[in-house]
């Protein structure tokens, strides 16, 4: 898991590469990968803003700071990666127009519930499998404790 601040950093550091780029002539298109990275480095954010809401139990204990700061540092990052997404987003609208932007946000919810489901059905298989396993270990201890039981009684009648 990534903190919220080392995703922030990322995700800054992709939008001022973008920024910058866009400035110096280059074509939107062109800068692709740094707004793939800026928008990989959001979805951190977001996830591990998420996984904060239930810390494990030594960070529960040994967290310094206050929870009006950590509230703070929360809502500035949230509205600065808005004001982020609200400049790229009209960078895009210049560039290419609504229909293009409507259909990059379409299609970013359809791979985000395709990821969704994907690590649903892994973490699906992963329980099975461990349900299996514990199955067959049970059979195989009763198996084997029955199989002790009819060696104790042949041995009883001889």
């Amino acid at each position: 898991m990534i903190d919220p601040v080392s995703a922030f950093a990322m995700a800054s550091a992709a939008y001022n590469a973008v920024k910058k780029g866009i400035e110096v002539g280059q074509e939107l298109d062109g800068m692709a990968g740094q707004l793939g990275k800026w928008f990989s480095a959001c979805a951190d954010i977001k996830e591990a803003e998420e996984q904060a809401k239930n810390p494990p139990l030594f960070k529960k204990l040994l967290h310094a700071g206050s929870v009006e700061e950590e509230a703070l540092q929360s809502t500035i990052r949230r509205k600065k990666i808005e004001e982020q997404e609200k400049e790229l987003r009209e960078m895009i609208l210049y560039r290419f127009g609504m229909d293009t932007y409507r259909e990059m946000m379409e299609e970013r919810r359809r791979i985000a519930t395709e990821r969704k489901r994907i690590a649903f059905l892994q973490e699906q298989r992963r329980k099975d499998m461990l349900l299996n396993v514990l199955y067959f270990s049970v059979i195989g201890i009763c198996c084997y404790l029955l199989y002790l039981m009819a060696m104790f009684v042949w041995e009883s009648l001889q």
